[in-house]
């Protein structure tokens, strides 16, 4: 149906796909640099730039809807794209003056008399990511980008080896796949050249990545962040807090840590993360973030504390062997999509500008050579390794493989990891893809095979199915599953024995459940509830057989992050 249906189209000279801190700093970057570039031009001579037609589209119903982030920001990027920004209104909660490493064991917390180098934070601005969106796309709109909230983007449009634009998605369609009395069909959007920031696992970048063969020399790998915001105790709020700590092994099946960051209003940013390439199938990113609650430390911050906004994001910590090729002839990639992440320091948010911003140089570059070809943008991969995004990926280049070879190899390694400028013993450091580092249940010492039980008091722990009513998610249910699984009768056959069904684990919004099948008296099969969808993209990372696949819901759904 959606093949053979009447589709308006429209051209650009510039799309932006998402609209978060990569994609709208690189419009603004790009604004900003041919108005000097026209400016130079009447000064000294020249040709001209033609103000080109810039559109950045973006599936949240408003700019700043999905934008979830432990977001304490480095803020060199944004020095460089809004040098007065201070002076602009940027939307700082508090400055960090108070960075601290905390360890804790079963029942204490210690406090570090030194930081650890990866968490050294003063200086850094405590900020919401939702609120930075609004910031910067308020800023874009003012340069001229024009900014389409609530189209999602579904299909790659090409010719030959050339992106030549998107096709949005199409809405008003019923859980069979008819059309709705509000149908309305995507549209086909066509552009000199296309930039996809569309977060971690983006479904273009995904697209994008396979079909050109744009993979990295490793693959990437990833962890979920959960987030909680609470409001305590105004006794208890410290601003310019910030705290990371290494939490017991005993709650986690893997890597993780924690952290926590003061927000105005007596809030609190709460947040764990859990690597995605653990051994066990029943590692759970939501459970570990409840059990860390129940410590004595947490129980005493958050006595008497109220919470206020769930949610969950999927971070790409591979660093930079994973990073894809970042252009093909026609479109560019940015951000989380192409890697653009620190993962010993978990941050990203200063790196994503960065990329956008080194983008931005290279449309300029294309609009004056009226080329967008693999040649001119090519120059994108050039200018990244003359920056100093690159001299940050290049000394964290190999954390996660020191971390994923085991803990006696990395604490061997990361000394000289540290004094050869990250290269450490070995470089690069292989791993696996997290989906591969996943092992059946019959290779698991007996006492792992079984999922781990918990009792929620409802009080400072809560279920998935009740954190999802705070993630503010909204979807249609008469609509296909954006969440579609190739087999699954695999889920019930196969999956089952082997693995247990980890989707009932990974997922931090309680989307997939086994019930019973009447149909096959004995086993269950396997339901999609896909209005709890938090869009982190776990599933489509996790599931050891890849069967699972994230796409755009109807464009303006999903979760609503404005108070993350």
């Amino acid at each position: 149906m959606s093949q053979n249906v009447e589709r308006e189209s429209m051209e650009v000279d510039v799309l932006f796909v998402g609209a978060g801190p990569a994609t709208l700093a690189s419009a603004l970057h790009l604004m900003n640099r041919i108005e000097a570039h026209n400016a130079r031009v009447d000064r000294e001579g020249g040709d001209p730039i033609e103000p080109p037609t810039v559109l950045v589209i973006e599936k949240g119903a408003a700019v700043g809807d999905h934008m979830l982030s432990g977001a304490v920001m480095n803020p060199k990027a944004l020095a460089e794209l809004v040098p007065n920004f201070a002076d602009e209104g940027f939307p700082t909660e508090y400055i960090c003056d108070n960075d601290m490493t905390y360890v804790f064991t079963k029942k204490r917390a210690f406090r570090l008399p030194a930081n650890l180098p990866p968490f050294k934070k003063r200086g850094y601005h405590i900020v919401s990511l939702s609120n930075i969106a609004k910031w910067l796309a308020e800023r874009c709109e003012a340069a001229g980008v024009e900014i389409y909230p609530g189209f999602a983007g579904d299909k790659l449009l090409t010719e030959g080896n050339r992106v030549v634009g998107v096709r949005t998605g199409d809405m008003g369609v019923d859980k069979n796949g008819s059309p709705k009395s509000t149908f309305q069909p995507g549209m086909d959007i066509y552009a000199k050249v296309t930039v996809l920031g569309e977060g971690v696992r983006g479904t273009l970048s995904k697209a994008l990545i396979s079909q050109f063969g744009l993979e990295g020399e490793q693959p990437q790998v990833y962890e979920t962040g959960i987030k909680e915001i609470w409001k305590i105790k105004p006794e208890k709020h410290r601003p310019g807090r910030v705290i990371h700590g290494m939490i017991p092994h005993e709650l986690i099946h893997h890597f993780g840590g924690m952290w926590l960051y003061d927000m105005q209003g007596d809030l609190i940013s709460y947040g764990m993360v859990t690597a995605l390439d653990a051994e066990s199938p029943h590692n759970d990113p939501h459970l570990v973030s409840q059990k860390f609650k129940t410590h004595p430390w947490m129980r005493e911050l958050l006595d008497g504390a109220e919470l206020v906004r769930y949610g969950a994001k999927t971070i790409p910590i591979g660093g930079m062997y994973s990073m894809p090729k970042l252009y093909v002839d026609g479109a560019m990639l940015v951000g989380d999509s192409a890697g653009f992440c620190n993962g010993e320091k978990l941050a990203g948010i200063h790196m994503a500008m960065k990329s956008g911003m080194m983008a931005a140089d290279t449309i300029v570059d294309g609009l004056v050579a009226k080329d967008f070809g693999t040649t001119t943008l090519g120059s994108y991969q050039e200018r990244y390794r003359q920056s100093w995004a690159w001299k940050e990926h290049r000394k964290a280049r190999n954390f996660h493989g020191s971390w994923a070879k085991g803990l006696p190899f990395f604490f061997l390694n990361e000394p000289v990891r540290m004094i050869t400028g990250g290269r450490g013993l070995l470089d690069p450091v292989p791993f696996e893809a997290g989906h591969e580092a996943t092992r059946r249940l019959a290779e698991l010492p007996e006492s792992k095979r079984e999922r781990e039980s918990f009792e929620f008091d409802g009080k400072l722990t809560f279920t998935k199915e009740h954190l999802v009513g705070f993630s503010g998610a909204q979807h249609e249910t008469d609509q296909p599953s954006h969440l579609v699984v190739a087999d699954t009768d695999l889920c019930r056959d196969v999956c089952a024995e082997e693995y247990g069904n980890p989707c009932e684990s990974f997922c931090p919004a309680a989307v997939y459940e086994m019930v019973p099948d009447e149909e096959h008296p004995g086993k269950k099969k396997l339901f999609i509830h896909h209005e709890n969808c938090v869009h982190c993209k776990t599933c489509d990372i996790a599931d050891p057989y890849q069967v699972i696949t994230w796409t755009p819901p109807e464009g303006g759904e999903g979760p609503d992050y404005t108070q993350m």
